[in-house]
């Protein structure tokens, strides 16, 4: 799949010497992750809100931020691309690492708010209803980052791209989180422990550090 997108939508892809190679790559792993994410967080929403799980709707906005990052990513490789001017006699490649300055901002609000929402239904508890709908997003949704994990992470040898790496990497801790978003929310429904403040509030953690 990885090897279909690039011949459709970048133009002599393996010349590696092409110095527009490199912007058209980061466009293509920009427009992958919005299109992924976008849809990834919207299932994810709807299943936390039927469900009742603040752990899911945590993970459901990690996506949303993912998305956002997807956006700079697509943006940053733009304006990295462009050539030096008057005002910029050495380029404008240090643009890509501006921006994702201003995702991390992001994050961090993200995840405290996801934070003090976890920590309000650790005081205050509800039922989960865990469905077999619920699960099959669930799952559906570690199987999609799985791949945008391999996806990035050729893109990222293929330019010698140190941010495709880290979106790789962060698509992989993806895959974790939500595993355990799954196991904290079956583990509720049939112990009827309350444990998805925790599972959430240990999510929102998670984000917290990536932002850090």
């Amino acid at each position: 799949m990885t090897k279909l997108l690039m011949r459709l939508f970048i133009k002599n892809a393996h010349d590696t010497t092409n110095p527009r190679l490199r912007a058209a790559v980061g466009a293509l792993s920009g427009w992958v992750g919005i299109v992924c994410n976008v849809l990834l967080f919207a299932g994810k929403l709807a299943a936390g809100l039927l469900s009742g799980s603040v752990s899911i709707v945590a993970d459901a906005m990690n996506y949303l931020s993912d998305t956002t990052s997807s956006v700079v990513t697509l943006l940053g490789f733009h304006l990295a691309g462009k050539p030096a001017d008057k005002h910029h006699p050495y380029g404008h490649a240090r643009l890509e690492y501006l921006s994702g300055l201003g995702v991390a901002g992001l994050i961090l609000i993200i995840g405290f708010e996801l934070a003090k929402g976890s920590v309000e239904k650790i005081l205050q508890p509800t039922q989960v209803s865990f469905t077999l709908l619920t699960c099959c997003i669930l799952l559906a949704s570690m199987a999609v980052k799985l791949w945008l994990f391999f996806f990035n992470q050729h893109l990222s040898k293929h330019i010698g791209s140190a941010a495709l790496a880290a979106t790789a990497t962060d698509c992989r801790n993806d895959v974790l989180t939500t595993g355990a978003v799954l196991i904290a929310a079956a583990i509720e429904h049939y112990t009827h422990w309350h444990i998805d403040g925790w599972a959430g509030l240990a999510v929102a953690l998670f984000i917290l550090y990536s932002g850090i």
